[in-house]
């Protein structure tokens, strides 16, 4: 069976869950949980759709000591792909600032509404209903089975669950926000970074931010040539290490192409 196969096969399972979870929903209300992780705290939408990920979901260590060690209260942060907030809501404690990015209308509902619950945070976090692209205007943006399960794309525009939503440029993102602070980047794209990555190059070989990236080579469409472009923009950097802190070859990254897998990578001139 292959990695989409998989795939598809436990989101549709999900997706039979979150129906149930939606119509328990209606009677069981949760105002709101407080979830605590690796010394942050915040409050989260009693929302049982997303209970699981709260209170059993992977939350990868690695991911936050990257937040811990690049993140600073002096510098922004740029979160591509911000889904329901978990990055968003412990990186706010850390960054002067955060700029979410989420285009999935559904996901985007539920970041809204966590980081209502947090007033502490919000003048730290700005959300924004859009996605990074190659391209300014509207675009087409999917998911294989169902929105808000945190695996909507770019690349899966054609499935039968998408929407038409607003794209912008990273350059035409950070001109019209003004953002000249932003030290760190972290994106989570489900498999879109073959397309937005390559397009972010110009910016990134300009102002060389950290970059954290989740690269997911089972929705790449053609593993060994995507797999290339990212290794030609990673490599601006003098360093790229994997999530473990280990510093790697950016050749291996074509073996790992031909793997059902996902993984994280940080980039850094440090």
């Amino acid at each position: 069976m292959t990695g989409i196969k998989k795939v598809k096969r436990i989101l549709f399972f999900l997706n039979i869950c979150s129906t149930v979870v939606r119509i328990l929903n209606c009677f069981i209300k949760i105002k709101r949980i407080k979830i605590g992780r690796y010394g942050k705290s915040f409050f989260v939408s009693g929302n049982l759709e997303y209970l699981w990920f709260w209170v059993f979901g992977s939350w990868e260590r690695n991911t936050y000591k990257a937040f811990d060690k690049y993140l600073d209260p002096n510098h922004s942060y740029i979160d591509i792909g911000a889904w329901i907030g978990p990055t968003v809501l412990y990186g706010a404690q850390i960054a002067k600032k955060v700029y979410a990015i989420e285009p999935d209308p559904i996901a985007f509902k539920e970041l809204e509404k966590n980081v209502s619950l947090n007033p502490e945070l919000k003048n730290n976090i700005e959300l924004h209903e859009k996605c990074i692209n190659s391209y300014s205007g509207q675009t087409k943006f999917g998911n294989m089975i169902a929105g808000g399960n945190s695996t909507s794309s770019l690349l899966f525009a054609d499935s039968k669950v998408s929407w038409i939503v607003e794209a912008v440029t990273m350059d035409q993102f950070v001109e019209e926000n003004n953002i000249t602070d932003c030290d760190f980047i972290k994106m989570d794209i489900e498999g879109g970074e073959t397309v937005v990555l390559p397009a972010m190059k110009q910016y990134l070989e300009k102002n060389k931010p950290v970059l954290f990236i989740s690269l997911h080579p089972l929705f790449f469409q053609h593993p060994a040539e995507d797999m290339k472009k990212i290794i030609d923009v990673l490599m601006i950097y003098k360093n790229v290490y994997d999530a473990a802190g280990k510093k790697i070859v950016l050749d291996d990254f074509l073996l790992k192409s031909e793997f059902d897998i996902s993984f994280s990578v940080i980039a850094t001139d440090n």
